[in-house]
């Protein structure tokens, strides 16, 4: 504990120059990776690509690193450059015997856009990883990915675990115990827009737990039109309801501007049980 604690507070006095000026994406990758191989003398931290980081453990485990919403959350507040390495170390530093145990109550679902896991899986190819993130497809432009989600890190489960139970049993597990592990969902409303909240982290993820909009509980005007522009955002009109439309689409350009955690801009539309694309844009 002592040696990363010490770590922890060089990279607070390493970051401190840092903050006098906003980095650009090649400068913040390269500085990223500075950092944390000075907190994790153990590991090879190497640069990818802008915004992308690869670890190689002692013990043979490669781990990659996007670093897209890092930086969303580093041009928000420079001086939290420090912080967010230190995230980002406390992640990365439990050994990795202790992050490969799987704890079934805690395995949720987390949904993506298609882009994002397609980009992830080239990049390991191109690098000879054949780990591949566990995923289903969900609709055309988005896909569930598995995790693990304990109360210090969230990792992304892999095909190579052994679960003990065939996909429709997982995703069933997953979405239970996403139901179990939310906090209370409430929603608001911004002119003709609902705002929903469940926490931060899960937002997107609502759109799998089918009782919350075949129950009648969201009242909208025409078929309930959905759009996630970050992980914690999700935003709720009706097909027939032209300026709660308008008024989300732009929401979502501003969302996604803002960051961090960006998704998609595609609105999507619940009919017969199913979320699919709603229109054009």
């Amino acid at each position: 504990m002592r040696p990363l604690l010490g770590a922890l507070f060089g990279i607070v006095a390493f970051c401190g120059a840092l903050c006098a000026e906003m980095l650009t994406p090649p400068a913040f990758t390269e500085e990223f990776a500075r950092a944390l191989t000075r907190a994790l003398p153990s590991s090879n931290v190497s640069v990818a690509g802008e915004f992308r980081l690869t670890i190689k453990e002692t013990d043979g485990l490669v781990r990659n690193i996007q670093l897209n919403n890092a930086y969303n959350e580093y041009k928000l507040d420079p001086q939290r450059f420090g912080d967010i390495v230190q995230t980002f170390t406390a992640m990365f530093s439990q050994p990795a015997s202790k992050a490969a145990g799987l704890d079934r109550t805690r395995i949720v679902p987390v949904i993506k856009d298609r882009q994002w896991l397609d980009e992830l899986h080239n990049t390991l190819k191109a690098k000879g990883v054949a780990q591949q993130h566990l995923a289903d497809r969900f609709n055309n432009e988005l896909v569930i990915i598995y995790a693990q989600d304990d109360p210090e890190r969230m990792r992304y489960l892999t095909t190579q675990e052994d679960f003990g139970l065939s996909r429709e049993a997982l995703r069933t597990l997953a979405i239970e115990n996403l139901k179990r592990l939310l906090p209370k969902i409430e929603m608001r409303r911004i002119g003709g827009v609902g705002l929903m909240s469940a926490g931060g982290n899960y937002e997107a993820s609502l759109l799998l737990i089918d009782d919350i909009w075949s129950g009648g509980q969201v009242k909208v005007n025409g078929d309930i039109v959905v759009a996630i522009p970050t992980r914690d955002v999700l935003l709720v009109t009706g097909s027939r309801d032209r300026n709660g439309l308008k008024l989300v689409r732009e929401m979502t350009a501003k969302f996604m501007a803002q960051g961090p955690y960006e998704l998609t801009d595609t609105l999507f539309r619940y009919r017969d049980g199913r979320f699919t694309k709603f229109g054009s844009k």
